[in-house]
């Protein structure tokens, strides 16, 4: 290139090729490489579509220069990824949010089944007179139990897998309690075991605070699909923005 114009590209060309020399330093060779590579053939690009196009020399310098300063935090962005292996992280988030669906939905599936047990349990106790009556805590239960046969359904699908795990929150933490309550006046043997046990009622509040707790990480994790994955931004070259 020759004239100050020409001259003009090429200060611009190198000012791009020296940064992307510095933001890859002390990464593996051959990703640097590949990334330099990629960006010296995308200015080569630039030039000759401004050539062929009729812009001037100088309109395409200082649109190489604003591709670079725009591109700064991408590039940061993905000499960040390079050191810590993010790429690597992202390809394993599926299989996460996969155990951590199972999870919710083993917790919803065993609701139901407390629900269920209770329910059975009192129409049992109803048969053969052993009560006469549905205690608050048995009726409670079995409502739990049938919210949460509900919420279970909703995490069939993605867009409602959030409001099931937040129903399941609520339901994971009354129901164990209650139906610690509800098994005292319905099972003669639960109430022995109630009565000796006096730490079953706190283990069982124990235990649903940990459900609520879980369904609620499940419910900020799919109700915010963007937070999911990190953006694939930052890995994309300078030079693969769109002109």
């Amino acid at each position: 290139m020759t004239g100050r114009n020409d001259r003009a590209v090429e200060r611009a060309a190198r000012a791009t090729l020296h940064w992307t020399l510095r933001y890859t330093g002390g990464l593996d060779p051959l990703v640097a490489a590949d990334r330099q590579h990629e960006v010296l053939s995308d200015l080569h690009e630039q030039t000759a579509w401004a050539t062929e196009s009729g812009i001037s020399q100088r309109a395409t310098a200082r649109s190489i220069r604003a591709r670079m300063l725009r591109g700064i935090p991408a590039d940061l962005g993905w000499r960040r990824a390079q050191l810590t292996g993010r790429e690597g992280i992202r390809f394993s988030l599926p299989r996460a949010d996969g155990l951590l669906l199972a999870a919710v939905a083993v917790i919803g599936i065993v609701q139901v089944a407390v629900g269920a047990f209770i329910a059975a349990r009192q129409v049992r106790a109803l048969l053969i007179d052993d009560i006469s009556w549905v205690p608050n805590s048995v009726a409670l239960t079995i409502a739990l139990g049938a919210v949460a046969l509900v919420a279970t359904a909703l995490l069939r699908h993605r867009r409602t897998r959030h409001w099931g795990a937040a129903v399941l929150a609520v339901t994971g933490l009354l129901i164990f309690a209650q139906s610690v309550e509800a098994l005292y006046y319905i099972s003669a043997t639960a109430l022995l075991v109630i009565n000796g046990v006096t730490w079953l009622e706190p283990a069982a509040w124990a235990i649903g605070t940990g459900v609520a707790v879980l369904c609620l990480a499940a419910t900020a994790q799919w109700a915010s699909p963007a937070r999911r994955l990190p953006t694939s931004a930052a890995s994309v070259p300078t030079g693969e923005e769109s002109r």
